[in-house]
């Protein structure tokens, strides 16, 4: 199938590795920066005749059926729903999703108006840090999952944090209905240029089950990022980025006694998993989306955005309880990257 990308920065030359590695035929990209677009023929020389001289001449004239849209968020709903008008079945657009939810709700529209099927690369379905912890929550010898903590680094509320939403919806199967989140005075400086700009600080959420999330990614914090499962009876300890998991859990014989009891005896292990990884999940994404299988679809990608309005709408209204639903602002824009 033919594929094209707008947007040649770092993580796009990736998907470029993406749509080659998954055997696509790359038929155009585009970057508005030429040092992207030197960067990106430095890596794969072969697409020297695949350079197109604007966004707008790709999506018309490319011919092609696979688009990645890897630019920077305040251009996605623009391309996104040029691509559904012009022609393209399938789309991944990178997180976040848009700028603002009525930017969201228009790029969701136009896929759907035209048939076109929209993915968002929240790849936390096809990522073992998750897959495997799912599947241990869901065997029941831990008991039932109860909070999940995200112990981060500065990595940014709209940067990374937005992963986590969706990570907490796929781990526990319910979305989080409300937040409370405290922003640091000082706002992450992006690398991307002054007029991006995203949070640090501390969030919690709450499912309408009452399953607690808790995120602490604060400015003064410089490395790692490790996350607990707290579950009834026991937990899980992953770090993330060094792909160690740590489990700890009631023995059997005392599973039901009061969480008074929390000392009881217990089993322990220690194992590995994939550390965290982007080409292989991102492929995942693709090879899911072309199949009619379950992926991140434009509604996920859209809810992972509500809770981060949410988050943003809580910090600058000193950690109001803000609920996840339609009063938030539709037509607030962010400066997200």
């Amino acid at each position: 199938m033919k594929f094209a990308i707008i947007g040649l920065g770092r993580m796009g030359r990736r998907h470029v590795q993406v749509a080659l590695n998954l055997g696509f035929e790359v038929v155009g990209v585009y970057d508005l920066f030429q040092g992207a677009i030197d960067e990106t023929l430095k890596e794969f020389p072969a697409l020297a005749g695949k350079v197109f001289s604007s966004a707008e001449e790709l999506l018309e004239h490319s011919g092609a059926q696979l688009l990645t849209v890897s630019t920077t968020a305040p251009s996605h709903a623009e391309f996104v729903c040029k691509a559904a008008e012009t022609g393209f079945r399938y789309i991944l657009c990178e997180k976040p999703l848009a700028v603002s939810l009525v930017e969201a709700d228009a790029m969701v529209a136009a896929c759907a108006k035209h048939g076109v099927q929209l993915a968002v690369n929240h790849q936390m379905q096809f990522m073992e840090q998750y897959t495997k912890i799912r599947e241990m929550i869901g065997s029941g010898k831990f008991g039932p999952l109860r909070s999940i903590t995200v112990h981060a680094s500065n990595f940014g509320l709209a940067m990374n944090a937005v992963h986590y939403f969706e990570m907490f919806r796929y781990v526990t199967g319910e979305s989080l209905a409300s937040v409370q989140c405290w922003v640091d005075n000082e706002k992450v400086p992006n690398p991307r240029g002054p007029q991006y700009s995203d949070y640090s600080g501390q969030l919690r959420g709450l499912s309408a089950s009452g399953v607690r999330f808790n995120l602490e990614a604060g400015g003064d914090l410089g490395h790692g990022i490790q996350v607990i499962y707290g579950c009834r009876n026991g937990q899980i300890i992953v770090d993330e980025l060094a792909g160690s998991v740590r489990t700890i859990r009631r023995k059997t014989e005392f599973s039901e006694l009061p969480t008074t009891r929390y000392g009881m005896p217990a089993e322990e292990a220690i194992f590995s998993i994939a550390p965290a990884d982007v080409l292989e999940p991102t492929a995942s994404v693709w090879r899911a989306m072309l199949a009619g299988e379950n992926f991140p679809d434009g509604n996920i990608g859209r809810h992972a955005l509500s809770v981060l309005v949410a988050a943003y709408v809580s910090g600058e209204t000193n950690a109001a309880f803000t609920p996840v639903d339609d009063s938030l602002p539709k037509q607030k824009t962010f400066s997200w990257a």
